[in-house]
């Protein structure tokens, strides 16, 4: 995650906590009329961790999954798979984790974001016992087990190394052995009590770590490069490789049963493998081994499609997690029977907010790849399925025709949903895949607009590891996409919009996985592009500036707004140059979405003032003040005003 997006989630967290601290009800800014509540539509789940553990009461297994909830706190999710049924035990820190691991003692562990924290649940009494943070680091990302009582995760953004007494409860920073890297993104337990540590993104490095001596090392030439590895039968597995011993030694071939060369690779599920299960991928086929048997045993062939296996039962059963929905994968079965997790979902805050042509107001979480629509008129909240196989979230929305178009994060997808129609996304009818530009293109950032020509315009940031971005023209009908790439030079694309003969692009200078770029003379930018030649034809740095957000544009003045250093900015699209008779100093922008509706105005947030700012005489005023940060701000087709505020949703009277 990068530090843009962390910023805006820390916003979202304060706002959500404001709100929830007090009953909507009281709002002060409802007492006085000026608010109405409309509920918290955003209910969508985000699973991305998940065991099976036996009932320490009943002796029967459940399958326990980690629940992302920024808003109202991670989410311990119990399921009950033979009776299709669950509860929740919501965590004391974090939000959501990728990291669980079940260890002796009854007790699970649990590593946090987006506070860095270790977590012990007790099995037995079914209550959080301690938790303990890293330091200030975000994330735990994965855990292993060492020999020396203590368990181990590591962070981001120091890509540091935690270690977690599992007596004393107490956390041990280990250092941070490999800067500039900002991320440790996987530890494995590796032999005789070594933890072999994988960090990147700007320079990968792969260390090991000893406990005993508490000091880190380079890997043996031979295990560089293996990636994320288990402890099985005593060996070292990695990939698809064996090794032996504190000195790594190459077991060739490797010591158990190998699926068909003819189908291609395979490489040792390091995630589900135990000490003495051991389970292998190729593909969409998992195989699981035990010492003694005869052969590998096929347990699945069916392509998930984003959905994803996390644990196996007695029974030799699969059971994972795909979107909104749990499956049990049992042998012989050539289908997915995908089953809506039996947990009612807990108000999230949208990560957008935009009003349809007929007022219908649309969002989705951060986290989740799904949408809510919200009708204002009767209150009627609708969550989706996820609406594309590949994980990540929905950035943005725009509409055409009574159809819904979506951008997401992280597979680049662009998607088209009817709502008038059924649902059947796992059928690839509704939503379906339109586009996708990735893997050159992965984030969203610019946002989705629909243009005056009827196509399909977003913005984009560039895959892990790499600084720029693209602006993505696609037909709606065919799916045809075209990319102008880097317009304003390596940096992402962080506002759009278009007219009838110019997009519109800001930029930024964040990347993913990347520190924000440093190059000599470069800064953010913001640009216009000719949309019959696709050039350049005025460009604007801003000294010192490392990002400009959002770009929109009002069709009454034909004037252009953006936030530059959290001021709002004004750009002269006829006279092609930025406005600075504006009486007054520019106001300050908090709010992640504006809106130009047309009226010579644009309006947004302050912190909780919703404002508006007349870009002809550079009035601002103030409509609202919400009782919590406001990150949305929308205008219906009608005029009405919407916002949210974290999980809240409100009207502006």
């Amino acid at each position: 995650m990068k530090r843009w997006a962390l910023g805006f989630i820390r916003c979202l967290l304060a706002g959500c906590i404001a709100t929830a601290a007090m009953p909507t009800s009281s709002d002060a800014a409802e007492r006085k009329g000026k608010l109405e509540h409309l509920g918290q539509p955003c209910r969508a789940k985000q699973i991305l961790a998940g065991r099976v553990v036996t009932d320490r009461k009943d002796g029967r297994e459940r399958f326990v999954v980690t629940n992302d909830n920024e808003s109202q706190g991670l989410e311990l999710l119990f399921i009950d798979f033979e009776k299709d049924r669950g509860e929740m035990h919501v965590a004391p820190a974090g939000a959501g984790s990728w990291a669980l691991k079940e260890v002796s003692g009854d007790r699970l562990i649990i590593g946090t974001f987006y506070d860095g924290t270790f977590i012990v649940f007790d099995l037995k009494t079914m209550k959080y016992v301690k938790h303990a943070r890293l330091g200030k680091e975000e994330y735990i990302w994965n855990l292993a087990l060492g020999n020396d009582g203590r368990i181990y995760g590591g962070s981001y953004p120091g890509g540091r190394l935690g270690a977690f007494d599992l007596t004393t409860y107490t956390v041990e920073d280990c250092g941070a052995p490999a800067p500039p890297n900002l991320y440790l993104r996987s530890v494995s337990a590796a032999p005789e009590g070594l933890i072999h540590c994988a960090f990147g993104q700007e320079k990968p490095t792969e260390l090991l770590y000893d406990p005993a001596t508490r000091q880190f090392f380079k890997l043996p030439a031979q295990i560089e490069g293996a990636g994320d590895g288990v402890i099985w039968q005593g060996y070292y597995l990695s990939g698809s490789r064996a090794f032996k011993g504190r000195d790594f030694q190459v077991i060739s071939p490797v010591p158990f049963p190998t699926p068909p060369a003819e189908k291609g690779g395979w490489y040792v599920d390091a995630f589900m493998t135990t000490p003495e299960d051991l389970y292998l991928r190729q593909g969409s086929a998992i195989y699981h081994y035990r010492q003694g048997d005869p052969a590998l045993a096929l347990l699945t062939e069916i392509d998930l499609r984003g959905g994803r296996v996390m644990a196996a039962n007695r029974k030799g059963e699969l059971l994972g997690v795909r979107g909104q929905d749990y499956f049990v994968i049992k042998s012989g079965d050539r289908d997915l029977a995908l089953r809506p997790i039996p947990v009612e979902g807990r108000g999230r805050p949208t990560l957008f907010l935009e009003a349809d042509p007929q007022g219908v107001l649309w969002g989705g979480p951060h986290f989740g790849q799904t949408l809510f629509s919200l009708d204002p008129k009767t209150k009627k909240t609708v969550n989706t399925g996820v609406v594309c196989d590949s994980g990540g979230e929905v950035y943005d929305v725009t509409f055409l025709d009574g159809k819904v178009y979506t951008a997401s994060y992280a597979g680049g997808d662009i998607t088209c949903y009817d709502p008038r129609q059924p649902w059947d996304q796992w059928g690839r009818k509704n939503p379906r895949l339109l586009a996708q530009v990735g893997p050159d293109y992965i984030r969203p950032t610019g946002g989705m607009v629909t243009g005056p020509d009827g196509r399909i315009y977003s913005g984009w940031m560039a895959r892990y590891g790499t600084y720029g971005g693209a602006v993505a023209i696609t037909d709606p009908v065919t799916g045809k996409t075209e990319m102008i790439e880097n317009p304003l030079g390596e940096q992402a694309v962080e506002g759009l919009a278009v007219d009838d003969k110019f997009a519109y692009v800001s930029t930024s200078l964040t990347a993913n996985g990347l520190p924000t770029k440093k190059a000599e003379g470069e800064w953010a930018s913001f640009g216009v592009i000719d949309l019959a030649t696709r050039k350049v034809v005025f460009r604007h740095m801003f000294d010192k500036v490392t990002g400009v957000r959002q770009v929109v544009l009002d069709v009454k003045t034909r004037r252009a707004a953006m936030i530059v250093d959290g001021a709002l900015a004004v750009f002269d699209t006829a006279r092609q140059s930025f406005v600075s008779d504006l009486p007054g100093e520019p106001p300050r922008a908090s709010s992640y979405r504006m809106a130009a509706p047309g009226d010579g105005k644009i309006y947004f947030a302050t912190d909780r003032d919703v404002n508006t700012f007349d870009l002809m005489t550079g009035q601002t005023k103030t409509l609202a003040r919400a009782s919590a940060n406001v990150t949305n701000v929308t205008v219906a087709p009608d005029k009405a005003i919407y916002i949210s505020c974290g999980m809240d949703v409100y009207r502006v009277r």
